[in-house]
């Protein structure tokens, strides 16, 4: 068993994702730069629904996961365990994770945590107006 590395983890984040047969990814709403341009008109705190997607392309094994999303300050937005997956090493594994509401308070960089058996896997967000 290998554990995936950083370095070849990608992440994308978009409004909507959805597998089709083929096994490629039809995304909505890509977001290129990882950041998430608000309503102005909007008054905080607002809600936000984002989809995020870890592609691990390498490690090799059985895994287990946790997701996770910190606000600005480091607080816990939401938790959610990842099934267990088998990972061969010559072929990527994709990771979906669609959250409804998320809670916005205050804008700033906001933390996606994918933690894979203990190793922590992280990708900075900013959500402003």
């Amino acid at each position: 068993m290998s554990l995936p590395t950083d370095a070849n983890i990608d992440f994308i984040l978009c409004d909507m994702v959805r597998r089709n047969a083929e096994g490629k990814l039809d995304i909505a709403g890509y977001f290129p730069l990882h950041e998430v341009k608000l309503d102005a008109s909007v008054p905080l705190p607002a809600a936000c629904n984002l989809t995020f997607v870890f592609v691990v392309k390498d490690g090799d094994g059985r895994f287990r996961g946790t997701f996770r999303l910190l606000d600005p300050l480091g607080a816990e937005l939401h938790r959610v365990p990842v099934e267990e997956f088998a990972k061969e090493a010559r072929f990527p594994h994709m990771i979906m994770l669609q959250v409804n509401r998320i809670p916005v308070a205050r804008a700033g960089t906001f933390t996606v945590v994918l933690e894979i058996d203990g190793q922590e896997f992280r990708r900075p967000v900013r959500i402003f107006q």
